[in-house]
């Protein structure tokens, strides 16, 4: 089951007018570019407010904390997670398996890089913070999950292999996407291509394709 990273939390009341809600967005978007600068306990509300162009109080109205910011920023994260996961479908032809694998790789990445300064935050956070490091292990548990499923569907096509234990190569892709969040923008082509060989020489016969 997917965590529920906002279950117990007391949000002041969400935004109906457009004005509004665009200033949370932004909020959100700036937290985004200064815990990737700075990480979590060096940003303050103030910068954050500050770098939206929202005054300290306009912070309170849509959140309630730093903590609860950092946790909205996390659960948009497992959004694009599950529906990354939901784009994996059974291929009935084994010549797009290899660009099926691509772009679902690329994706991921584009995801880590999108969320790169919530992940830093939350590294940082989870460290000091006994609640959060129970909802980590709960995201890495759900996130190995969503890949497992993902690689159950590759092995649904023919020509994939037969022997291939899908729990320990799940667990070993979800390490890789929760550290890829820092790799820098010109490298993502190689970790792609390196990644996408990888998953695919591990999941199908060479030549089966």
């Amino acid at each position: 089951m997917r965590p529920n990273l906002l279950a117990g939390q007391q949000f002041p009341p969400r935004p109906q007018q457009l004005r509004s809600k665009q200033k949370r967005d932004a909020l959100l978007q700036a937290a985004l570019s200064l815990f990737a600068e700075r990480g979590y306990e060096a940003t303050t509300i103030e910068e954050i407010a500050h770098q939206a162009g929202v005054a300290v109080g306009g912070f309170y109205q849509h959140f309630a904390s730093k903590q609860q910011l950092l946790l909205v920023l996390m659960d948009s994260l497992l959004d694009g997670v599950a529906d990354l996961s939901q784009q994996c479908t059974p291929l009935d032809n084994p010549q797009e398996v290899r660009s099926a694998i691509e772009r679902v790789v690329r994706q991921g990445l584009l995801i880590d890089r999108t969320y790169a300064g919530a992940y830093r935050a939350w590294r940082e956070a989870t460290a000091l913070n006994g609640a959060l490091r129970t909802l980590h292990e709960q995201i890495e548990q759900w996130t190995g999950q969503q890949i497992e499923q993902m690689l159950y569907v590759l092995l649904q096509t023919p020509g994939a292999r037969e022997d291939v234990d899908i729990a320990p190569l799940a667990g070993i892709v979800s390490v890789l996407f929760w550290r890829l969040a820092d790799v820098p923008l010109h490298e993502s082509d190689a970790v792609v291509t390196s990644m996408t060989t990888m998953l695919y020489h591990t999941i199908f016969h060479d030549g089966a394709t």
